[in-house]
């Protein structure tokens, strides 16, 4: 009997897992697929998380084989350790685990950063994700979490893929959040509250509270339709670039933007299944 996996990503507030059970069908590539038939999330600051956690994952085995682990981790040592102290009171310290890194290569995706090792894991990973399922399209991945991220995938003519950098934003919650706490008297605002200012489809607002969630918006969607513009006018005769939005965020960000994108729940947690089938 194959083995099922356990896919989690450490982010620098939350942790993201997903289960996926052995042998489940895959659709063809052009799509992007949530290829996984259990997840959740946790707040680092939720105690005794880790420990439900833990207990939940330990159900989902049952009686059934060990899962392999893969694992993105950018919340540092404190946190990667709490996680390995869970998965032992899941598993019993007996599930091989694999702490992804950024490398030269995946594949035929090529890491162009100056120094690949540099890379956030999470980023490389995103974009490896993003990659298998539309392997033959320039890509935008934005992902909204803490930090808002822009990231490019290029792909020359014999097939080779190139990551080729991108941009790092203050998060939409990052940026509502500096605003209220460093003056005197703004008020503070959370995404959702943003994301309602978005779904009005207004540019400027009337009111203190909504010109906050409207500028923040703004500064995010500029930087992701400028990153897109560019990447058209770099290649005039190509194809629009796909854009691709997920993150905690995204949702909020979904309304404001002025370019088509697709939506995925979470682009790490699919690049770490990818990684996870390329290496079974």
């Amino acid at each position: 009997m194959s083995a099922p996996r356990l896919l989690i990503d450490i982010g620098n507030t939350r942790l993201k897992w997903a289960w996926c059970e052995a042998g489940a069908a895959l659709p063809a590539t052009g799509a992007l697929p949530t290829p996984w038939q259990h997840g959740g999330a946790v707040a680092h600051a939720d105690e005794g998380a880790l420990k439900t956690l833990a207990a939940d994952l330990r159900a989902l085995r049952a009686s059934g084989p060990m899962p392999s682990v893969w694992i993105s981790n950018v919340a540092g040592p404190v946190i990667a350790a709490a996680v390995d102290a869970a998965l032992v009171h899941a598993f019993g310290g007996c599930a091989p685990v694999q702490w992804v890194r950024s490398a030269a290569a995946h594949g035929n995706l090529a890491n162009g950063y100056r120094e690949p090792t540099q890379l956030g894991v999470d980023r490389w990973v995103g974009a490896v994700g993003a990659h298998r399922w539309l392997p033959r399209d320039t890509l935008l991945v934005v992902t909204a979490g803490t930090a808002t991220t822009l990231d490019i995938v290029t792909v020359a003519a014999d097939g080779s893929a190139r990551f080729e950098g991108g941009l790092i934003l203050p998060g939409l919650a990052l940026m509502l959040g500096t605003l209220a706490r460093n003056t005197a008297q703004l008020p503070s605002l959370d995404v959702g509250d943003a994301g309602s200012v978005a779904g009005m489809q207004r540019h400027w607002a009337d009111n203190t509270h909504d010109a906050i969630a409207a500028g923040c918006l703004a500064a995010q969607a500029g930087a992701i339709e400028r990153t897109w513009r560019a990447l058209g006018e770099r290649a005039p005769d190509a194809r629009p670039a796909r854009c691709l939005l997920s993150g905690g965020a995204r949702g909020a960000l979904a309304g404001a933007l002025a370019v088509p994108f697709a939506m995925h729940d979470n682009l790490v947690l699919l690049g770490l299944h990818a990684m996870a089938s390329a290496g079974a």
